[in-house]
Formats: C-alpha cells, structure tokens, sequence
C-alpha cells in the first residue's frame, strides 16, 4: 500500500523536472558585441594586394585592371575591388574601395547589381562633341516646372544608366538623342547658353529647367525630391 500512494509524488516530481528550462546558453550582447569589433576589417593596399580593380572607363563602359594607375580619377571615388586572396563579400555583395583615401584602404561592400549605378553616379559623363547643321538655330526655351528632359547618344553607357535609374524610380522623363536629332542637340544649347552650363559631354539631365551635366546620383535625387 505504501508504494501505491507513492506513485502520485513520483509522478509530480517527473513533471516538475520536465518543466526545467532546456535551453543552451546564450552570449551576451556585450560579448557579441566585442567580438564583431574583434573582426579585423578587410583593407587594401594599392601595389601589395593582389586584387582586379573594376572601375567606369570610357563611354561609361567599364574596364578591369590589376594597376590604380589606370583608372581615371573622376572614377576612382568608388572602383570594386575583387580580391585574389582574401575573404570574400556577403552574398550578393561587392567589395568597393574609394582609391582617393589614404592606404592601407577600408574596404566596404555594396548590393552587386547596384555597383554600376553607383560607380557612375559619382557625377561621370561622356565626352561628345555635336555640330549644329546650317540653318538650325537655337530655339528660345521655357523652363517646364514638371518636366524631366535627358540629353543623351546612343553609345554613352551614363545616359543608359541614368535612363535605368528613372525607370526604377517610376520618373516619368523625355529621352532626347542629340546626334541623330540636330533640334535636340540645339535645344540642349540653347539651355545650356541660357543657364551658363558648358555643353560638350552627356547625359545632360534637365529636371524642371535646372540642368545638371553627368549622372550625379545625390543630387539629381534631390533635384527629384522637390
């Protein structure tokens, strides 16, 4: 009889000991935190690391080279870095260097498929030089308020990013090739004489009658946001 009246307890004490806690310890938050600034940052040396260095050339097109020497200097305020050893990116990630900072150079990563939009959206633009035919003369131009105008040739690989960059955006824009429509190319330098902007380069972006030459990211966002 008494070990019958003794189960009752047994079985209590059996879920009490299946009520514990069984979860595995835990690092702090400070823990975590040292140890991330324990991670050494990846850098690159222009010259010692080995790395392929893709950067906008010409036209906007971009080209790949193993020397800084070769990347032109309007370009190298962003220039991805493809280390030959060295860790690698985050998925879907490119290692991205400012080469006008001082050495050893804090590499930082940006999305993959953002890197072009970017790099050119330092201000670039492609050197062009369009003749008026005879006969065609300047138009005078009214400023449109709610207008985007780009000026743009068919081979410049900143008018084609700056179209792609609208058109994520939902911008609705006008596209005007200046070498194969001469109205265009003189409606550009009316606009251009009239703002006191030099001409002689595309994309010429005209947002509500502010002209900005080149495809500078920040500020025709803000041009954008007005």
């Amino acid at each position: 009889m008494e070990s019958t009246r003794a189960r009752p307890w047994l079985g209590l004490l059996v879920v009490l000991c299946a009520c514990e806690p069984q979860t595995p310890p835990q690092p702090s938050d400070a823990s975590e935190a040292a140890d991330a600034a324990s991670t050494p940052a990846v850098t690159f040396e222009p010259g010692v690391t080995e790395a392929v260095l893709t950067y906008p050339a010409e036209r906007g097109a971009f080209a790949d080279s193993a020397d800084v020497a070769d990347v032109p200097e309007p370009s190298r305020g962003m220039v991805r870095v493809s280390l030959l050893q060295g860790p690698k990116p985050p998925p879907g990630t490119v290692w991205v260097a400012n080469l006008e900072t001082p050495p050893p150079i804090t590499l930082s990563t940006v999305p993959r498929d953002m890197f072009e939009e970017l790099a050119l959206g330092q201000g670039l633009a492609s050197s062009v030089d369009v003749d008026l035919p005879e006969g065609i003369e300047p138009p005078q131009v009214a400023a449109n308020a709610g207008e985007v105008v780009v000026y743009k040739t068919a081979w410049c690989g900143v008018c084609k990013k700056v179209q792609s960059y609208l058109d994520r955006k939902g911008i609705e824009y006008i596209a005007k090739d200046i070498e194969k429509d001469a109205a265009a190319a003189a409606e550009l330098r009316a606009k251009a004489s009239q703002a006191g902007v030099r001409t002689g380069s595309v994309p010429v972006i005209d947002v509500g009658g502010e002209l900005m030459v080149g495809f500078d990211r920040g500020r025709l966002e803000k041009l954008l946001a007005r």
